[in-house]
């Protein structure tokens, strides 16, 4: 759990309470690789943070062909925020790529910190925000580069 606690003191350090509070709502996961975490139709019901290992998040088209939109990897946050958010089904899979160990928060968990310490409500929403840049940024790159680079 020192790595979570570690994480979140690069964004706003967390007093005690916030810890024990955060570290019992936590549930640790070891993962094997291929195991998927979501898959295409399951409701997201965890925002996950890698603790070891390594996560790819991608799509399947139409023609069978797999798209990949992120990965997450040790110290980092993995989840299909549509899904998890709306509760619908989602469209995407969540697979370890590698032997991985997560800590999972679900949306239940999750919005208790939100309401009862605010300082959560930064911290995730500067994760969140972390990662939709990091997935702008991926995409410019798609459409600005050829097949070749």
């Amino acid at each position: 759990m020192n790595n979570i606690v570690k994480h979140f003191e690069k964004y706003l350090p967390l007093d005690e309470k916030e810890i024990t509070t955060l570290t019992s709502r936590l549930v640790e996961r070891k993962i094997k690789r291929k195991q998927y975490i979501l898959q295409e139709g399951d409701i997201c019901k965890y925002f996950t943070y890698v603790v070891e290992g390594c996560f790819k998040m991608y799509g399947i088209d139409n023609s069978g062909t797999e798209h990949n939109l992120v990965f997450a990897a040790e110290d980092d946050w993995i989840a299909d925020i549509n899904s998890l958010h709306k509760e619908k089904p989602s469209q995407l899979f969540i697979e370890a790529i590698e032997p991985t160990t997560i800590l999972q928060l679900s949306k239940g968990d999750l919005w208790y910190l939100y309401t009862n310490f605010p300082k959560f409500d930064r911290n995730f929403r500067v994760i969140i925000e972390d990662k939709y840049i990091e997935l702008q940024n991926r995409l410019l790159q798609t459409f600005s580069s050829n097949a070749q680079e």
